[in-house]
């Protein structure tokens, strides 16, 4: 057990955008067990927006990962260790974190190596990329190996600006939404193709929503745009429909994402961002596995196709080995009784605890 009081922490967690969500709860719990201290984070500059007004952090220190080369890397941990870091936190360990956390000496180090040589180095080598709990929840696990007892949290949670909030306002402005107007959020791609539900699928229940009075808004970046297509040109409602790919900064979609009443999603950055503005979102899964990634607000689900053990984890694996049932497996009926469920039009226990497996998956034990 350590103390977190009164210290310079430093923590370096150089993943990807959906991964700085689940990193909320950890910072939550830890700003607040860290009375006095200075919290520094070291990110990939990229995804800067998924923390950047999180009120849990002082300090962001963003990394260029694909400029920055290993002397480079060196250089900028004897940077930070001119703060006197009191403790290290490595979240996630590769031969870069490795570098840094030897070039910045902290007081304690703990977390992931990085490197096989990080084991005579480091003071307590904690397993973050644990398999038996929610993705979010292994964080949250490291605070507990260093003693913290309270580990209460309000879930993954991101924060905005006025100018953000203004961009989105001035968004719907534009496409004639007014006050009283209620919106379904969509996400139709992702990282990997497989794991998108069919965007022909996306419009159907665009469609069945629009009927009942919410109307669509897909948003995306600017090569999501085919797939957008495809939604609208199987909807009957499309003149109804919103595009926001492409139209909006990250910011700004973190601020429209609020505006949805409901959100359809696949296994993606959006799907946390959704949950994380406590829109309730259904997230569509094929070759990932729900049980570590599932969405985590109370009216938010996962529809499944496979029911994975939790040690099957990574997503290419999967794909490789084709040890799963493609998504497409879902079906527009079970997306639109799950948005039903989620909007309390409908009572159904199936989606109560977060994960739904739909009919005939397989079953990984």
């Amino acid at each position: 057990m350590i103390s977190l009081r009164h210290k310079n922490i430093v923590i370096i967690y150089m993943l990807y955008f959906g991964d700085m969500v689940s990193l909320s709860p950890f910072l939550e719990i830890l700003r607040r067990e860290a009375v006095g201290s200075k919290i520094t984070l070291v990110i990939d500059a990229r995804f800067q927006e998924a923390v950047r007004y999180n009120p849990c952090i002082d300090t962001i220190i963003p990394v260029d990962r694909k400029k920055m080369g290993l002397p480079a890397t060196w250089k900028l941990g004897k940077e930070i260790g001119k703060m006197h870091p009191d403790i290290l936190m490595v979240l996630h360990g590769t031969t870069r974190t490795f570098l840094m956390a030897k070039a910045m000496k902290a007081k304690v180090w703990v977390g992931e190596t990085g490197n096989p040589l990080g084991r005579f180095f480091i003071d307590d080598e904690i397993l973050v990329e644990r398999r038996d709990c929610h993705a979010a929840e292994k964080y949250v696990k490291v605070l507990e190996h260093l003693g913290v007892s309270n580990l209460a949290h309000h879930g993954m949670q991101m924060y905005t600006c006025p100018a953000w909030e203004e961009g989105a306002k001035a968004f719907f402005a534009a496409e004639g939404v007014k006050p009283g107007d209620r919106l379904a959020g969509f996400s139709v791609g992702s990282s990997t193709a497989e794991k998108n539900w069919s965007a022909e699928k996306y419009g159907e229940v665009a469609d069945h929503f629009a009927g009942l009075g919410y109307r669509p808004v897909f948003f995306g970046v600017p090569s999501e745009m085919p797939l957008i297509k495809k939604a609208l040109a199987h909807m009957k409602r499309r003149d109804e429909a919103i595009v926001a790919a492409g139209k909006l900064s990250m910011g700004e979609f973190i601020a429209a994402a609020s505006w949805c009443a409901v959100a359809f999603a696949n296994d993606s950055g959006p799907m946390y961002v959704f949950d994380s503005r406590k829109v309730p979102v259904i997230a569509m899964f094929g070759p990932s596995n729900a049980k570590l990634h599932h969405p985590l607000g109370e009216k938010s689900c996962a529809l499944a196709t496979t029911d994975m053990p939790r040690t099957q984890d990574h997503v290419n694996h999967t794909i490789r080995d084709r040890s799963y049932t493609p998504i497409d497996a879902i079906s527009v009926s079970e997306a639109v009784c799950a948005g039903e469920w989620a909007l309390g039009m409908i009572s159904d226990e199936r989606y109560e605890g977060h994960l739904a497996f739909v009919e005939g998956n397989r079953h990984g034990g």
